[in-house]
């Protein structure tokens, strides 16, 4: 617990989202990390810290984070899609793509309607030789986002798509 002259951890990841906002992300990070390393336990502070490495482009930092964070039992309500798609996305940044495609793919089953999770999980499913899965997985996503702009071949669409998906379930080596 904080004393009464440290500022609180909500105080903490207030300053650290108002340092990100004016670009400084070197000064957010190192503030981050901080707060996350005295606050272990805080889920919030882990977020914060895997988050500022990720802006960085610090995914095998930002991976030990999320895990924490993960561990703690992630956010919840409207930051958890994101959370989940940023660490399923740094998991395959670091290589991990099988951790990244069952994180990603319990995101898609949370998240049925948040096309962009779907978008990475096919990234991951094709960083990990899934390719007739990933684009079955894209082509639904992008089916489901942009329903207009594929309606006068919508039909033909979703028919390659079922193909696609038949394909992709009939070889033993595609995820379960």
């Amino acid at each position: 617990m904080a004393d009464a002259d440290q500022p609180s951890i909500d105080d903490e990841l207030a300053a650290i989202a108002a340092v990100a906002a004016t670009g400084d992300l070197d000064a957010a990070h190192r503030r981050a990390v901080a707060l996350a390393d005295t606050y272990r336990d805080d889920r919030r502070a882990q977020v914060a810290a895997a988050g500022a490495c990720d802006r960085l482009g610090r995914a095998r930092e930002a991976v030990g984070y999320y895990a924490a964070a993960w561990q703690l039992g992630g956010p919840v309500g409207a930051a958890r899609p994101g959370f989940l798609l940023g660490y399923g996305a740094a998991l395959r940044a670091v290589g991990r793509h099988d951790d990244s495609i069952a994180i990603l793919g319990q995101a898609a089953l949370e998240h049925p309607d948040h096309a962009a999770l779907r978008a990475f999980l096919a990234l991951s499913l094709h960083a990990a030789g899934h390719a007739t899965l990933a684009l079955a997985t894209m082509l639904d996503a992008g089916l489901d986002a942009a329903p207009q702009a594929f309606a006068p071949h919508r039909r033909e669409l979703t028919r390659c798509l079922r193909e696609l998906q038949d394909v992709a379930m009939a070889d033993p080596a595609q995820p379960a």
